[in-house]
């Protein structure tokens, strides 16, 4: 049974979740992911910078409207901390997952991923170029001991490890 975790263990950058004073709320409210879930921040993912996509390949995923510099902080998220993994989840600490499945949940994975996330700031860094269209993705193996779903990669990469299962099983291969 996923158990939600007291409101005052809702995560949000920085811990700030009060509205950043450079933010023009009413042209910046339409574009809001989080828009019913908390006030609005620094660095949050917004409509206009980035999109969530169906392929049949890929499934679900996030693609960017804009290009990304390598360095460049393309994202942080919001979330709820659980105390059980789900699908939209990303692993703070062992039993302890963060849960988005409106942004962060959306990011693909890829053995030669674009994004590095830090889970101790909840941001998302390009570590390369990405360019307008490109998908964001990660490498799942970076955060999760285990994976809630393990799969076979396909990303394509020479850098293919193929089963994707977690750090903690692929360090015991």
């Amino acid at each position: 049974m996923k158990k939600i975790l007291k409101e005052q263990e809702i995560v949000s950058p920085g811990n700030d979740p009060h509205t950043p004073a450079n933010i023009n709320i009413k042209s910046y409210e339409n574009n809001r992911f989080y828009k019913d879930l908390c006030a609005p921040f620094e660095g949050e993912p917004t409509r206009d910078r980035m999109e969530v996509v169906q392929s049949d390949a890929k499934g679900e995923g996030l693609i960017s409207l804009v290009h990304i510099n390598s360095g460049q902080v393309a994202f942080k998220f919001f979330g709820a901390f659980l105390n059980e993994q789900t699908l939209f989840t990303l692993q703070k600490s062992s039993g302890l997952y963060v849960e988005d499945p409106f942004v962060m949940g959306k990011v693909l994975h890829s053995c030669d991923p674009n994004l590095i996330c830090d889970m101790k700031t909840l941001t998302f860094t390009a570590i390369k170029p990405i360019a307008t269209g490109d998908y964001l993705t990660m490498d799942y193996e970076t955060t999760e001991d285990e994976l809630y779903r393990k799969f076979e990669c396909q990303c394509g990469s020479q850098k293919c490890k193929g089963p994707i299962k977690g750090r903690a099983q692929s360090q015991n291969q």
